[in-house]
C-alpha cells in the first residue's frame, strides 16, 4: 500500500506569533447623559372653598321714595299680632288702646292681601308682626323724624322736603339711645310745662338697652321738651331725646301717631 508522506512541522517561533493577540483597538468613550435629578411630586392643589362674606342685611324703610309712609289704627276691641301669616296661633293681644289710654297705632311696613305687617311697640326693638286687614284703618303720612346722634341733630322731614333741623340732646356712653326705627307711639302733655319734661312729651316704640325699667315704665325712650336748654347739644340723658320746648311744641302741633323716628350714629 502506498503511505502519506508526514506534513511538515510549523517552527515554534511562527506558532507564537499566532497565538499573540491582535493588539487592541482603542475605544473612544462616549459621554453617557447625566440622569436629571428627580423632581419632586407636587400633589394637585385643591381649590380653597369660596368664603363669602357675611351679607349685610340691608335696612327697609318704610316710606317710599316721595316720603310718604303708612299708619294703621286699631279698630277692633283686641287684635291679635302673628309671627308669620301662616302662624295658627297669634304671638301677643292687643288693646284698642295703651296703657295711658292713647288709641293703638302702628307703622306699616307692607301690605300683603288680607294681612298688614307693622311695626310693634314692644320689646325686643324693631319687633315686628303681621295683623289682619280687616282688623286695622290705614292711612297715609308724609312726616317722619331722623335723628343724628353724633352730630346731635333732628331732622324734620314732610314728603322728599327737608323742613327744619333742630338741636337735641341723646343718651350717656352708659345709657345710650338706641339706634333703629322706631315711630311715635304716643304724646303725652305733662302736668307742668316747665318741668323735666317740658310742655310734651312724644312716647316711642324704642326702649332702652340698659334700663328695664325707668320712671315706674318699662323703658320706653321719649323725645321730650326740658327746662335745661343749656344741656341742649350733650350727651346727657338717661337714652331720651330732648329738645328745646319751642321745637317739641312745633312737633306736637304737627306729627300724627305712627310717625317713623330713624335714629342714626
Amino acid at each position: 500500500m502506498h503511505q502519506a508522506a508526514p506534513k511538515p512541522s510549523t517552527p515554534a517561533s511562527t506558532v507564537q506569533k499566532q497565538a499573540r493577540p491582535a493588539a487592541a483597538t482603542k475605544v473612544k468613550k462616549v459621554a453617557q447623559p447625566r440622569p436629571s435629578p428627580a423632581r419632586p411630586r407636587v400633589k394637585p392643589s385643591r381649590p380653597r372653598p369660596r368664603t363669602s362674606k357675611p351679607k349685610v342685611q340691608k335696612r327697609v324703610l318704610p316710606w317710599r321714595p316721595d316720603g310718604m309712609s303708612e299708619v294703621a289704627h286699631v279698630r277692633v276691641r283686641r287684635i291679635a299680632v302673628y309671627r308669620s301669616r301662616q302662624a295658627k296661633h297669634a304671638l301677643l293681644l292687643l288693646g284698642r288702646r295703651d296703657g295711658n289710654g292713647t288709641p293703638r297705632t302702628f307703622l306699616v311696613r307692607e301690605t300683603k292681601g288680607d294681612w298688614v305687617r307693622v311695626f310693634l311697640p314692644t320689646r325686643p326693638n324693631e319687633s315686628q308682626g303681621w295683623v289682619r286687614r280687616r282688623a286695622v284703618r290705614v292711612y297715609t303720612n308724609g312726616y317722619r323724624l331722623v335723628i343724628r346722634l353724633r352730630s346731635h341733630q333732628l331732622r324734620l322731614w314732610r314728603g322728599d322736603r327737608l323742613v327744619a333741623s333742630y338741636p337735641v340732646a341723646v343718651g350717656t356712653s352708659s345709657t345710650p339711645t338706641p339706634r333703629g326705627l322706631y315711630y311715635i307711639v304716643e304724646l303725652l302733655k305733662p302736668s307742668s310745662p316747665n318741668g323735666t319734661y317740658g310742655p310734651f312729651s312724644f312716647g316711642l316704640s324704642a326702649h332702652s338697652n340698659v334700663l328695664k325699667q325707668f320712671a315706674g315704665g318699662d323703658g320706653r325712650v321719649g323725645l321730650h321738651g326740658t327746662n335745661q336748654p343749656g344741656l341742649i347739644g350733650s350727651n346727657v340723658s338717661h337714652g331720651c331725646i330732648r329738645l328745646r320746648n319751642a321745637a317739641v311744641r312745633r312737633l306736637a302741633r304737627i306729627l300724627p301717631l305712627g310717625t317713623p323716628v330713624y335714629i342714626r350714629a
